[in-house]
């Protein structure tokens, strides 16, 4: 029997998010053993989920602080972790997929070992080295985001394990919390048919909506629906959520609620979503939850949120975001303005969950904001179409031919989903731009193939290395820069950097190779992407050049 082992530990939504990874370690081996590591403070989520054999905990925060606040030194925290995860060392498994991103984490990946990890892992050097090809695209997402458009549920899936049928969210609700839900909700005096849940805060107040504006927009439903509205959260939110009620009772609100605000535990949350019709929330992790117990989801999207990433997952949600060109903002950007949190207009988030419900048309005259209705595409992943708003031509072109691009790059299989319409909107610049690259790339390759030379022969010649060395980083800072200044180039110019500093070989002379492939690599994905944007399948780079002969070389 084939065995995996997940290390899950930052996050409560990344756990709920690993559901469609389950299942198709499912299919890929029918009766795999999986068992997960998580954070303490999350086993009550971990029990939830189908496909577990074992669900090992640690206080993995507990660890972090004493760390950090030097409590107990750091060889008295090796034993302890050591001693904690001998036994998983011991269990030989056959995958490890470490699906948390930081340094503690590669370490014990490392520790425990597989004959295949996936995931971060420690490098010789102690930093870190990621294998897998769709792990490590999700650590460079955050330099081109905006056309990113695969779901973090799906890089999990498909670097966990492989392409397959889609499967959706899910957890289990126990009777428990099934009949807490329902005892809570009738508690009101006339308890309505129906409810909403509303999620107003967040863990990060960046991606929150104003509280405010949930209470004016629930005014709003509550003049033409009548239901009622229970408000969740964590205890920590309890501030934010009163004043949205304010503000719900300010601008007149009819409709009966309930405020479950830091009352309930996890399996209480996925109990009580379960009995609503509908969740209106900012990104955040009960999001996950109303969506892996089949509750449909309003997420509004503001702030360094990308729900194109982290957005509800699977058909029968609505995503908001602001139709600004800043939005969404970087993950360190300290914003100035917050002025995302005001494009969402109350009314049409009314009309909205108005629709979602059955109760009134399609919102009309939307020009502030975007309006998504998720799916699931042709490749049976996770998708979200526009329904209202409008997107940059070029970023909607680019996110479709990189969303094909890197499908078929890294599966070895045929996407489905259809090549964007016509020609790229900047093609005759993407085209220009990719035959000035070429002849700085054949240097690149060249150098790079010179220093491997040098580097392995006995004795080095440390003086010729070191002035090979010098030019190489020369050109490629400005080739570089070339090539994450356009839309057609940024995404494999990125992963050409980030391969390179991914670097776990000891020597120069491996060290030497190892960046040599990565420079014949890159080479090859711009032919490779020059031949996709011209039409052209079997030209010479000599003969494209002389094609573009008559247009200017790019200024650097």
């Amino acid at each position: 029997m084939k065995q995996v082992l997940i290390l899950n530990i930052t996050r409560m939504g990344d756990l709920v998010q690993m559901g469609p990874l389950l299942a198709r370690l499912q299919e890929e081996w029918p009766g795999v053993a999986v068992d997960l590591v998580v954070d303490r403070r999350f086993a009550p989520v971990a029990s939830m989920l189908k496909g577990l054999r074992n669900v090992v905990s640690f206080d993995f925060h507990e660890l972090i602080d004493s760390s950090r606040a030097a409590v107990k030194d750091v060889v008295s925290l090796f034993q302890e972790v050591a001693g904690w995860a001998r036994p998983l060392a011991e269990q030989k498994y056959d995958r490890l997929i470490n699906l948390t991103f930081n340094r503690p984490s590669a370490f014990l990946a490392s520790y425990i070992g597989a004959p295949d990890i996936r995931g971060g892992r420690s490098a010789w050097d102690g930093g870190i080295v990621i294998d897998n090809a769709w792990m490590a695209y999700f650590t460079d997402i955050h330099r081109f985001r905006r056309i990113n458009r695969f779901n973090l549920v799906d890089v999990y899936a498909l670097g966990g394990s492989r392409a397959g049928a889609f499967a959706p969210l899910q957890l289990t609700v126990t009777q428990e919390a099934q009949e807490w839900a329902r005892g809570f909700l009738a508690s009101e005096q006339e308890t309505p048919a129906q409810w909403i849940a509303v999620q107003a805060g967040a863990s990060d107040v960046m991606k929150a909506w104003r509280p405010r504006s949930f209470g004016s927009t629930l005014a709003r439903v509550s003049e033409r629906w009548r239901g009622g509205i229970v408000f969740i959260g964590a205890g920590s939110e309890r501030e934010t959520v009163a004043q949205a009620i304010q503000a719900y009772r300010s601008a007149g609100g009819r409709n009966s609620f309930l405020n479950a605000t830091g009352q309930t535990s996890l399996e209480q949350l996925a109990g009580l979503l379960a009995e609503c019709r509908l969740l209106l929330t900012n990104d955040t992790g009960p999001m996950h939850v109303a969506v892996a117990v089949q509750t449909p989801v309003i997420d509004l999207s503001v702030g360094h949120v990308d729900f194109q990433e982290t957005g509800p997952y699977g058909p029968g949600h609505w995503v908001l975001q602001p139709e600004l060109d800043c939005a969404p903002c970087g993950f360190e950007q300290v914003c100035a303005h917050n002025s995302c949190k005001d494009r969402f207009l109350p009314d049409h988030v009314a009309e909205l969950i108005l629709y979602a419900l059955g109760g009134g048309p399609f919102p009309s005259g939307v020009s502030t904001f975007r309006i998504y209705e998720s799916g699931v595409d042709e490749d049976q992943l996770g998708t979200f179409r526009l329904r209202a708003g409008r997107e940059p031509a070029s970023t909607a072109w680019y996110a479709a031919f990189w969303r094909r691009y890197w499908y078929e790059s890294f599966t070895g299989l045929q996407s489905h989903v259809p090549m964007p319409d016509g020609p790229a909107p900047d093609a005759e610049d993407a085209i220009r731009r990719l035959a000035a690259m070429q002849p700085r790339l054949d240097a690149l390759c060249k150098r790079a193939e010179d220093i491997v030379r040098t580097a392995c022969r006995t004795p080095i010649a440390t003086g010729v290395l070191a002035s090979l060395q010098r030019e190489q980083v020369l050109e490629r800072e400005c080739t570089v820069r070339m090539g994450m200044e356009s839309l057609a180039t940024a995404p494999v110019t990125t992963e050409f950097m980030r391969t390179l500093h991914n670097d776990n070989v000891q020597g120069i002379d491996r060290l030497a190779r190892h960046h040599a492939k990565a420079y014949r690599r890159w080479q090859m994905q711009l032919t490779d992407i020059y031949r996709r944007l011209s039409g052209v399948h079997s030209m010479s780079w000599g003969k494209q050049l002389r094609i573009v002969a008559g247009t200017s070389a790019l200024a650097v």
